[in-house]
């Protein structure tokens, strides 16, 4: 079977459930207010994303596949940030509604330092939604065409009803289309039928009315008992840093949670969700699929906010010194203390030149971060047929290196974004730079750190190797 993250290019879901706007606010805290006792946020810039089923929604856009979205929000400024950001990613929202009857759900978060000071929430459930079943019963046809999962993205605001539920769930089994169900409260028969349900272990608890689950039998139990009540294939439950638990065929298969550093759950549920309906539309086992979205997860998690994982994260090799954000990564030291030192490259055939790079710019502090450049980043450097080593397998050699503590994979063409991100005390450049502009040197000088320039080993480079090889097979 081809479990190959690729496939899922090639996928078409059908998402339906409640979006909401998510916004950021974020700022620096320096002070007390005179008013009351709560800080004061000196607001600095923000951002709007897409939140509940628009995550999912998001989330799978991030991995390559399709989206079509069922659901309605309103014509208010949140709705109309909300469907910029749809058409942004190419959503299908010919059978979403944007209209007066409904208020869009708005989550604002201030946030300073990557930390949430507060939340609070614009909302007004609506319980108008069975004339939008009613339309969408007239295109049953149009709406599955294509498809090939289904996502039911409830976040109790109103939109997933139990006839809306019944009739998505219906067609899709009806056409062998798999139905991943992300459910919300206890009222869990709207969601009969389904191919998989996903509570979290709180969620499982209510809707089993259980009280508390003191056992792994516990728990196998408690899901075994929904799955017969409720007619689903099997139970996925998300069990935070416990990792996921599939129930199957009247066993639990545990899958050990993958994350490195956990900066914020925010939206981790829909990322599994997304990650297993495209495992399951592109017909890999239900085991596989946990596994996948698993490490999806752990990406996720690692980022601030609702974020996503891309194919090439997904790729990346398991590994405590690859870091899957570098703002975590590097908040996480300087609350230890130490003295971060940055410098990047392609480093395609790692040679003895690299090593001593290395072993020199570790010399100026405690931990060395080496970014490296994508596989994609290196052919709009080098040109094809560049790069000659993929990047999970640059990023395994760098790993295996002493001097080399940490590796983040990036995606542009220079490491700016990466480095403003860090913030290291010190960004190491070969001598060759040193009257060249320096990507990200502003950034690291405006909060106090450095820029030093190294000499680099005489002779030694990826393209004089290649050129070798190539007169060696000549000759």
């Amino acid at each position: 079977m081809n479990t190959s993250v690729s496939t899922f290019e090639n996928q078409k879901v059908l998402v339906i459930g409640d979006v909401m706007l998510d916004t950021y606010i974020a700022g620096d805290v320096k002070r007390i207010s005179p008013e009351a006792p709560v800080p004061v946020l000196s607001v600095t810039s923000t951002e709007h994303r897409l939140g509940g089923a628009g995550n999912v929604a998001n989330n799978l856009a991030a991995l390559g596949a399709a989206v079509r979205l069922l659901s309605c929000w309103g014509k208010d400024t949140a709705g109309n940030r909300l469907t910029a950001l749809l058409e942004k990613l190419n959503v299908d929202t010919a059978f979403a509604r944007q209209c007066d009857e409904y208020a869009t759900t708005q989550k604002t978060r201030l946030v300073s330092q990557n930390h949430q000071l507060l939340r609070y929430d614009t909302e007004r459930p609506e319980t108008a939604y069975d004339a939008y079943a009613g339309f969408l019963s007239e295109h049953p046809d149009a709406l599955f065409d294509g498809v090939s999962a289904v996502i039911l993205s409830d976040y109790a605001k109103g939109l997933v009803t139990k006839r809306t539920a019944h009739f998505v769930i219906q067609g899709a089994r009806e056409r062998n289309i798999p139905v991943v169900v992300d459910p919300k409260g206890r009222n869990y028969h709207k969601y009969r039928s389904a191919t998989v349900c996903t509570p979290n272990v709180k969620e499982l608890t209510e809707a089993a009315d259980a009280g508390t689950l003191d056992s792994e039998e516990d728990m196998l139990q408690t899901s075994l008992a929904l799955i017969h009540q409720y007619d689903f294939d099997y139970l996925l439950v998300t069990r935070a840093e416990k990792g996921l638990s599939l129930i199957k065929n009247e066993e639990k298969l545990d899958f050990p949670a993958a994350a490195r550093e956990v900066s914020d759950v925010t939206g981790a549920g829909d990322t599994v969700a997304a990650v297993f309906a495209l495992g399951l539309g592109a017909g890999f086992s239900p085991e596989a699929c946990c596994t996948l979205a698993n490490k999806a997860a752990a990406i996720v998690v690692s980022k601030f906010g609702a974020a996503t994982a891309s194919p090439d994260e997904l790729l990346l090799p398991h590994s405590k010194k690859i870091a899957l954000s570098g703002q975590s990564l590097a908040e996480k030291l300087r609350r230890q203390g130490r003295k971060i030192v940055f410098t990047n490259g392609c480093f395609d055939l790692i040679h003895a030149g690299h090593i001593k790079s290395f072993e020199q710019a570790k010399a100026f502090g405690d931990v060395l971060i080496v970014g490296l450049n994508s596989d994609r980043s290196v052919r709009a450097l080098k040109g094809f047929p560049r790069p000659i080593v993929s990047q999970d397998d640059r990023a395994k050699l760098l790993c295996a290196l002493s001097c080399v503590d940490y590796v983040v994979v990036f995606d542009e063409d220079t490491p700016e974004l990466l480095i403003k991100e860090i913030r290291p005390n010190v960004l190491v450049k070969g001598a060759d730079w040193s009257s060249k502009p320096v990507a990200g040197q502003d950034a690291v000088e405006a909060s106090g750190g450095r820029v030093e320039f190294i000499e680099l080993e005489q002779g030694l480079s990826t393209t004089s190797i290649i050129e070798r090889v190539r007169k060696v097979v000549n000759d």
